[in-house]
């Protein structure tokens, strides 16, 4: 494990390398050899999309059906719907001990065989709690699939092309959605796992022929013969300026460079002591602070409570409209607009799509909850119904191009690459773990807010809550190369308030 992040004026082969790169970014055709390593790991949002669209056709069939499972209560629809995000925290900390010890694509691949068997045990549930035991399982392979598999792409993508890429799991994901909402609004639930299950090869299928290892952990492992093929693999990608075989010497070179500044002793330390050493620096405990407090207030926006409950929620805020509808709706609008977030994210900067992502959201809601308060107190014109369900789209709409996603790439992105295997699963089991809460306790938040209506105006707040937040603190990553952003948080908290320090193109190449 490398325990020091090289400074800007330490790190000359790195800054050539970088520089000839960004000079060179025009000149190259696209790599599709890039573009499918990131699609074949990205397919694993295919499953998480299904996780997450389940439980919100599972449980209304299973209120409406009872013959097969007898009543269930309001508790076991609760854990049913939130199981998953109870073993993802587990995933997350599960990647913290392997990504940087069997490496990135061996991760990603033992994902795969947990959610084959959740699947399966769903789709022959005999009662309730064979069904959590189930969604524990998906959830689990959810979280070690799709971090690992962001962390792969963050190191094997061009930092012009890194959002996009990364984006990539969003259309995955909203596609599994949509499945299991078309499916499971017609068809019975156990089919619709069964689907899922069928579903869950594709990982295997696209990752057999496109993935190698990603090189910059194989040369930090001294693998270099593998760490050859794989850059030869990835001829155009950003770790090709040159030949291959220069790429390979400049890469290894700044592997060696960091090595002198390793801490040996504590390099042979436990996981526990290795991550509090490094979070005494402000390159790593600056980018977690925000990261935990981002993950929060990003999880009580509501706006993955409402993927878990879509079908409730959607009947209670869009009264008279029908409710098949109204889903399928949502689940096409999230799809389409996962396409524009790819190419937003490729154009645009991640701070002024959060912003206007959250304000957004939270005017929708606001409205959306008027337009609930004014149909409870005697104004039942369809006009309002409408007006809430054109809200709630707009909502998870804006969600979906900033909120929803910005948040899972930017670890990938602050975090020094020497620490992303060591930190990235705990911040993401945090993330899960809130996002438990705020799914378990839906129905004890509703009640105490008085209904709907408060829970619509709560979400409301604290989406513009977390426009603040973005505004205030977190930094602009979009374009930037990774010693870039590392370097900004050696001097930089808040960043209204941040020091605008520019580097010649003749301090690159010192």
């Amino acid at each position: 494990m490398e325990e020091e992040s090289i400074k800007l004026n330490e790190n000359p082969v790195k800054h050539e390398f970088e520089a000839e790169e960004f000079q060179n970014e025009n000149k190259k055709t696209f790599n599709w050899a890039e573009f499918l390593a990131c699609v074949s790991v990205a397919t694993t949002n295919l499953h998480t999309g299904f996780a997450l669209g389940f439980s919100a056709i599972l449980i209304p069939q299973l209120e409406k059906y009872n013959d097969e499972m007898g009543k269930i209560s309001n508790s076991q629809s609760s854990w049913i719907a939130s199981s998953i995000s109870i073993a993802a925290p587990f995933g997350c900390l599960f990647i913290a001990f392997t990504l940087d010890r069997i490496g990135r694509i061996s991760t990603f691949k033992i994902s795969l065989w947990p959610c084959f068997i959740g699947w399966m045990l769903i789709a022959l549930a005999f009662n309730p709690k064979i069904i959590i035991i189930g969604r524990l399982l998906t959830g689990f392979a959810m979280s070690v699939g799709t971090n690992s598999a962001n962390v792969y792409m963050a190191e094997i993508s061009s930092p012009k092309l890194r959002g996009s890429m990364m984006s990539i799991g969003s259309v995955m994901l909203s596609f599994g959605i949509l499945l299991m909402y078309c499916t499971g609004l017609y068809l019975h639930w156990r089919i619709v796992a069964w689907i899922a299950f069928v579903g869950a090869f594709f990982p295997v299928i696209m990752t057999a022929f496109w993935t190698p290892e990603s090189p910059v952990w194989l040369i930090h492992k001294g693998q270099d013969v593998k760490a050859l093929k794989s850059l030869a693999y990835l001829k155009n990608s950003k770790y090709c300026a040159g030949s291959v075989q220069e790429t390979f010497n400049e890469m290894k070179s700044i592997k060696e460079k960091k090595d002198l500044l390793i801490n040996k002793e504590m390099e042979k330390s436990n996981v526990f002591r290795r991550i509090a050493w490094h979070l005494s620096k402000p390159t790593v405990f600056k980018p977690a602070l925000f990261m935990v407090v981002f993950f929060v207030l990003q999880q009580f926006t509501g706006i993955y409570t409402f993927q878990f409950h879509a079908v409730k929620m959607l009947h209670e805020v869009a009264q008279g409209i029908d409710i098949k509808f109204a889903t399928l709706l949502f689940g096409l609008f999230r799809f389409l607009l996962s396409f524009v977030a790819t190419g937003m994210l490729h154009n645009y900067g991640r701070r002024p799509l959060c912003m206007i992502s959250g304000i957004i959201m939270g005017i929708t809601l606001f409205i959306s909850g008027l337009c609930f308060y004014l149909r409870t107190n005697g104004d039942e014109s369809i006009i309002m119904t409408w007006i809430s369900l054109l809200c709630m789209l707009l909502y998870i709409s804006a969600g979906s191009v900033g909120i929803m996603l910005i948040p899972w790439i930017l670890p990938s992105e602050m975090f020094p690459t020497e620490v992303k295997g060591l930190l990235i699963g705990p911040i993401m089991a945090w993330c899960n773990a809130v996002m438990f809460v705020a799914v378990h306790f839906y129905g004890d938040l509703k009640r105490i807010l008085g209904g709907m209506l408060g829970i619509l105006w709560f979400y409301s707040f604290i989406s513009i809550l977390t426009v603040f937040f973005v505004w205030v603190f977190i930094p602009e990553t979009h374009k930037m190369k990774l010693f870039e952003i590392e370097d900004y948080f050696k001097d930089n908290t808040i960043f209204l308030l941040r020091k605008k320090k520019t580097v010649k193109k003749e301090q690159l190449c010192v």
